[in-house]
């Protein structure tokens, strides 16, 4: 039987009109407080724990999932204006009763009671002295992460450089210290919705209509003042059974969304069969409210026994470098590089105008975010198209281990970790095995074609002093390379010999007569 795959994905719902807003505002608000209502009632019933348990085998009393579910349905009034939700309340509340439950049975640690925070913005008393609070405050403390970063820069007698981190730092903190109370001042945002069912009758449904895509929820009973009734257009289409529904009258909240990424068109709606569903709501940049639907898709692939190995190296003048090499040890394919100049050059221009802002003692800004999100969009088209490549070799994956403080290194290490998370769960979404890891250490130095390690394989300069970044050639074979290009085959071997060692690491003095051996096969690797 394949094995199960769930992903989630994020839509942002599209340009809600001011009465939609209000519809799913209210639908929240009223989850929110019934949910913060069974957890009190709960919580303050001195029986609890003989309502919400049952005897096991020894006929002691522990606590029960089912038992739990079905003392909260006696507290929740059966006339409640979100009953097609009741079911979803019910297990939401069981689960954060159980965890409670659970803990005060072990007795090991103690239980703070569950709870949900008050929906109500603050009282004009409450807001008087928290304003207060702010303007008279004399000082805002820094945090100790920044202040050792300010007083390692003292050490190293940078004065300058200590007094602007102090600036910046302390702007950080007056500004969280206003976020803080504005936070206050609007109040918490409600508890998400969680839909754990995906069908037209109850819960949520995904729909098609045209190139639109659609999250249709049920929320408000009948009879509520909320309460509508619209019939789907012509065209309309159910994604989990590829159901035409078009002209059929759904009584619920039709909710058009936007697709954020291509790959959730691609690969989500393709592949994924959605099962539950959020509705979260945000406040923007900008003070408005945003909603969110968050949808778990689960994937069913068949499993794929590879036969092959693609080694990636994380690249110095470029983003990566792969290359696939069957159980013999030969290349099969190399030069399956993503070059890294115009995303260089992007980045660069990013955090320049990022350190402009910091300076300047502004700590929040767009350009903060579409840094980050430009690199992840890129690093995933990347580990997309590596995902392709090894399907079609039904290769192992194989990545060198990052370990301490990269250097001098294209891909920084948490941008190499961000690509080895993406490789993690797309691979598990097309029946691939786990990427495997392998030591980094004398991998970029280490010849493909004889398998002889030594530094002086990296020249840094040319013969006119010009510095070399890319430039592979062996002292001891002659062999020239692509530094990166040789650096992913030296894995990819790795890879096949840790394959053959049953996945478990081995010493550089164990591998390298084995590499030796195997590139002697046929003399020198090469390409078919």
């Amino acid at each position: 039987m394949p094995d199960r795959v769930f992903q989630t994905a994020r839509f942002k719902v599209h340009n809600p009109s001011k009465h939609k807003q209000a519809i799913l505002m209210s639908a929240l608000e009223s989850y929110h407080r019934m949910a913060k209502r069974l957890l009190e009632k709960a919580v303050a019933d001195p029986e609890l724990m003989a309502h919400c348990s049952i005897l096991n085998k020894k006929g002691v009393a522990v606590p029960n999932g089912f038992a739990t579910s079905k003392y909260l349905r006696t507290l929740t009034p059966k006339g409640w204006n979100l009953a097609p939700v009741r079911d979803y309340l019910i297990d939401d509340v069981s689960a954060a009763l159980m965890s409670h439950l659970a803990k005060t049975y072990k007795g090991k640690n103690e239980s703070n009671p569950p709870t949900l925070a008050k929906l109500e913005p603050l009282s004009n008393e409450e807001y008087e002295q928290a304003y207060k609070d702010l303007t008279l405050a004399t000082e805002f403390p820094i945090s100790a992460e920044h202040q050792e970063r300010i007083d390692e820069a003292r050490l190293q007698g940078q004065t300058r450089v200590a007094h602007r981190l102090e600036r910046i730092f302390t702007s950080r903190a007056l500004t969280k210290a206003a976020s803080q109370l504005l936070r206050k001042i609007d109040g918490p945002m409600p508890r998400p919705i969680e839909f754990t069912h995906c069908e037209f009758v109850r819960g949520f449904l995904l729909a098609k209509c045209g190139n639109n895509l659609f999250c249709l929820l049920r929320l408000f009973s009948t009879g509520n003042r909320l309460y509508e009734k619209k019939k789907l257009a012509d065209g309309f289409v159910d994604i989990s059974t590829g159901e035409e529904i078009g002209g059929k009258q759904y009584p619920g909240v039709i909710l058009p969304l936007e697709m954020g990424r291509e790959f959730h068109e691609n690969e989500y709606l393709r592949y994924g069969n959605p099962q539950s569903a959020k509705l979260i709501a945000r406040r923007g940049t900008d003070g408005g409210l945003e909603f969110f639907v968050h949808i778990a898709f689960e994937f069913t692939p068949v499993k794929i026994e590879t036969t092959t190995v693609l080694g990636i190296d994380r690249g110095a003048a470029i983003i990566g470098s792969a290359c696939v090499i069957d159980h013999d040890g030969k290349v099969l394919a190399t030069g399956l590089n993503l070059v890294g100049s115009a995303f260089s050059s992007e980045m660069a221009a990013h955090s320049k105008y990022i350190a402009d802002l910091q300076r300047r003692g502004i700590q929040k800004h767009a350009k903060f975010k579409l840094r980050g999100r430009r690199a992840d969009a890129i690093l995933g088209e990347y580990a997309n198209w590596l995902i392709r490549i090894a399907t079609e070799h039904k290769s192992q994956i194989v990545l060198e281990k990052i370990e301490g403080v990269a250097m001098g290194r294209f891909l920084k290490q948490s941008q190499f970790a961000k690509l080895y998370a993406m490789l993690t769960y797309k691979a598990k979404r097309v029946g691939l095995p786990e990427p495997m890891e392998v030591p980094a250490a004398r991998t970029s130095q280490t010849c493909a074609a004889c398998g002889h390690w030594a530094r002086e394989n990296r020249p840094h300069r040319d013969a006119s002093g010009k510095p070399l970044q890319d430039v592979f050639l062996c002292v001891e074979c002659g062999h020239a390379a692509n530094a990166d290009e040789n650096a992913s085959q030296i894995i990819a071997l790795r890879g096949l010999q840790q394959i053959e060692n049953g996945g478990k690491f081995t010493k550089w003095i164990v591998f390298e007569p084995w590499l030796k051996a195997i590139l002697g096969r046929d003399g020198q690797a090469t390409v078919q």
